[in-house]
């Protein structure tokens, strides 16, 4: 007669049998990421939302809990709820002027400053002394206009308000053209085709930088390898637009906007943008953190070195992962 022992020890072998037969194993959560981005802005962030649309921050274990503000300064302000930011060089240097932490990981855009206005413009020194109006003091955007004003000798009054306004406040007289992003400025002419229109597409720098992709210091040293995984899957983001038409672009964020009306405004949208450069452009972001610092919004001794400066919160060693993880062998 065995004795109890036995008994228990055969039901215990028993109960593990199911494993040690290749049982499937209970799937892993999703790394949640919260990632900040602006109202109107999905073409200026399309590599994260193709990616996301394509599946491939899933297969990477990551999902996104998207968090959106009115700009990116606000975004900023609200860094301590956040795992990561999207938003432009200027916001971003700004805030570490002010002894703010970030890490800058890859430009997601380029261009990205359309100026909409009435029909009556046709070029931006038709605006000198008019009310233009910008996404905030704090925005590229804003750095944008001053650069125009400053090198053009042309005087704008810079008029903050909402980008999702624009063509109310043109119809209504309080601004006569407005700076800003996509695919909110070809929105904005879209509602009102009669009244407005391009007065300008890009800024006047070629190859000119505009957004980043950014982590919170804290997040990248306790989740390094999320942080590669994201990285290699915006990434693959933007391979997949390079190797894609701005058509099919435009249709798969459409989708993500959940409004297929968005494909003519998104593809009229991408011709304000450049999204296929992951490594930001020096010369162009030396120009706009010397404007911001000739507006008085950063010290003048920050811009001596400006190469110096940004690198102390650029870090491209998650880039330099993705390209190789991605690059054919």
């Amino acid at each position: 007669m065995r004795s109890r022992r036995s008994v228990m020890k055969q039901i215990g072998a028993v109960s593990v049998l199911p494993a040690l037969a290749g049982a499937p194993a209970i799937a892993q959560a999703p790394r949640i990421v919260r990632l900040a981005d602006q109202n109107g802005s999905e073409i200026d962030y399309a590599a994260v939302w193709v990616a996301e649309m394509n599946g491939y921050y899933n297969e990477e274990g990551i999902k996104i809990d998207r968090k959106t503000y009115a700009n990116g300064p606000s975004a900023l302000l609200d860094i301590a709820n956040l795992d990561a930011v999207m938003a432009a060089i200027v916001p971003f240097m700004q805030y570490a002027a002010r002894g703010g932490d970030i890490r800058i990981l890859m430009s997601l855009t380029k261009g990205n400053a359309p100026i909409v206005g009435r029909k009556t413009y046709t070029s931006v020194a038709q605006l000198n002394g008019k009310k233009v109006g910008t996404p905030g003091p704090g925005t590229i955007h804003d750095a944008v206009l001053a650069y125009i004003g400053l090198t053009q000798s042309l005087k704008f009054e810079h008029t903050p308000a909402k980008i999702t306004d624009v063509a109310v406040m043109i119809q209504k007289g309080e601004v006569e053209a407005f700076i800003g992003w996509e695919p909110a400025s070809a929105a904005a002419v879209a509602r009102a085709p009669e009244l407005l229109h391009y007065i300008q597409r890009m800024p006047p720098i070629p190859n000119a930088e505009s957004l980043q992709l950014a982590f919170a210091p804290a997040y990248v040293k306790a989740n390094g390898e999320t942080v590669e995984r994201f990285v290699r899957a915006t990434l693959r983001g933007i391979e997949w637009i390079k190797a894609n038409t701005p058509e099919k672009t435009a249709e798969l964020v459409a989708k993500k906007m959940n409004d297929p009306n968005a494909y003519a405004v998104n593809l009229e949208a991408l011709k304000s943008v450049d999204l296929t450069k992951p490594r930001l452009d020096m010369p162009s972001t030396r120009i706009w953190l010397s404007t911001i610092a000739r507006q008085g919004k950063i010290p003048e001794e920050l811009v001596k070195d400006i190469d110096g400066w940004v690198g102390k919160y650029l870090d491209y060693s998650f880039l330099d992962k993705a390209e190789a993880a991605l690059k054919p062998k």
